[in-house]
């Protein structure tokens, strides 16, 4: 058999005699190959007298701008005449860029104030694709799963695998799902077929280490290691191999509508029939199971946002640890009055804030959001008794928790002891409610409540757990 031609255009792959690199911005002819590889890149120079940039994306050049018009026009014709004529094309998918591209020059003002504006308009890489997205992402992950209809995909994923990521989730109308994301089943592989042969696969794009690279002899070329020509070789049978396998697939005649008639159905096609459609059920149970596993998960695992997490989702978790402890806690917002967490108990009535730091300690910032807290909650008529304050602190919230040297600043320190509020660090309120939740230790839960009770102006000393 002949040896397939294989264009790459958008990017070269290790060794010119397997892979025939084309030049973006050349008039190539993609009917000349068997197999096409393309990455929907742009090439360009930016303007260099008016300004690199317009609305903070790349400004091209006149000369520039033509280029890229006419290159984007000449690709997308090519790839629907390739795909039409039986051509096997594979899409690396690229993250999507914008450009301006210029459009020409008009007049404003008159006389000597007369001067002319440069005029531009915005282009995008995936334009020059035969193909049009209902919705694309931008995002950047490398854990996907197979659908049922990628089996001829896995050695490929599996050469590649250290050497690709995807960089975009993506819809097509009537395309086949390939690969998808670990979790969340969103596509970031799939293929369009037509009655022709034509085959285009969407899939990550690969790159190339730099170690695939090195220079000649005489320091001035560079060439492709060994490492890369090995590599290239390898791809070079996975890709003609996947070719095959497309082209095969597509030798057998589709069924006629006709076929589903129930005077053509065999006897023994309905028990399997029947048998898939319960095997069917079973799987849609379990799944189903599954996702209210995975929310009981979520919600029993939400303590461990004390160890990491700031803002609202540390507020959640501080309200979580609270109820576990044996208080009542929640958001207060009754439309006139907003707190970030009030808990109450026999033990007493508390009003708390929470504070997560990236790399310091907590400081004196909450203090008085807390303060204003306490007085305006003592303003409402149902409320006898000023609430105690209490500030959750989360501090170096991204570094371990053993390595962790300051919790909470001096000057918050000695904010805490004039007003009495009490200081409690978050990872510490973790190891609490994981002892709670793995012993149910009511007693012990109790002691907790009264460390809270009795704390002023100093940071909660928490009992030794399973004491």
């Amino acid at each position: 058999m002949a040896a397939k031609t294989i264009f790459t255009i958008g990017f070269q792959l290790p060794t010119k005699d397997i892979f025939q690199y084309k030049y973006f911005h050349s008039n190539t002819s993609l009917l000349d190959a068997d197999i096409i590889l393309f990455e929907p890149k742009l090439e360009y120079q930016t303007d260099f007298f008016s300004s690199s940039q317009y609305n903070g994306k790349p400004n091209l050049s006149d000369q520039s701008s033509v280029q890229c018009i006419n290159s984007i026009k000449h690709w997308k014709d090519e790839l629907n005449i390739a795909f039409e004529n039986g051509k096997t094309i594979f899409i690396f998918l690229t993250a999507p860029e914008d450009v301006y591209v210029h459009t020409g020059n008009t007049l404003t003002g008159t006389g000597k104030s007369q001067k002319q504006v440069r005029n531009v308009s915005e282009r995008n890489s995936y334009e020059m694709l035969p193909i049009y997205f209902n919705g694309k992402k931008i995002a950047n992950g490398q854990n996907i799963k197979f659908s049922t209809e990628a089996n001829f995909l896995k050695s490929y994923i599996d050469l590649i695998k250290d050497f690709t990521e995807y960089q975009l989730y993506f819809e097509i109308e009537k395309a086949k799902p390939l690969l998808l994301t670990k979790s969340g089943d969103k596509t970031v592989g799939a293929m369009i077929q037509n009655s022709k042969g034509g085959t285009i696969l969407f899939l990550p794009p690969i790159i190339l280490p730099d170690d695939f690279t090195g220079v000649s002899s005489d320091g001035k070329t560079a060439i492709w290691t060994k490492k890369a020509i090995q590599f290239g070789k390898s791809l070079l049978g996975q890709i003609i191999g996947i070719d095959k396998a497309l082209k095969s697939s597509l030798d057998n005649t589709p069924e006629p509508e006709w076929l589903g008639n129930k005077e053509f159905q065999l006897d023994i096609e309905q028990k399997y029939i029947d048998e898939i459609d319960k095997l069917n059920q079973q799987i849609e149970k379990i799944k189903s199971q599954i996702e209210y596993k995975q929310i009981e998960l979520s919600k029993q695992s939400l303590s461990k946002k004390l160890l990491y997490e700031n803002g609202k989702a540390l507020e959640i978790a501080i309200i979580d640890a609270l109820q576990t402890i044996g208080f009542k806690a929640q958001n207060y917002d009754d439309g006139k009055s907003e707190f970030d967490i009030v808990f109450e108990s026999e033990e007493g009535r508390f009003i708390g804030e929470a504070e997560g730091k990236d790399n310091s300690a907590i400081n004196v910032t909450k203090f008085r959001q807390l303060e204003s807290n306490i007085h305006e909650d003592y303003e409402r008529d149902e409320v006898t008794q000023h609430a105690k304050g209490v500030l959750f602190g989360n501090p170096f919230r991204l570094i371990h928790p053993n390595d962790r040297k300051e919790f909470f600043t001096q000057k918050a320190i000695d904010s805490a002891k004039r007003t009495g509020i009490a200081l409690v660090n978050t990872h510490e309120l973790f190891a609490i409610v994981k002892y709670i939740k793995n012993t149910n230790d009511t007693e012990y839960a109790r002691q907790v409540r009264e460390c809270f009770k009795n704390t002023a102006g100093e940071i909660v000393k928490f009992p030794s757990i399973g004491r």
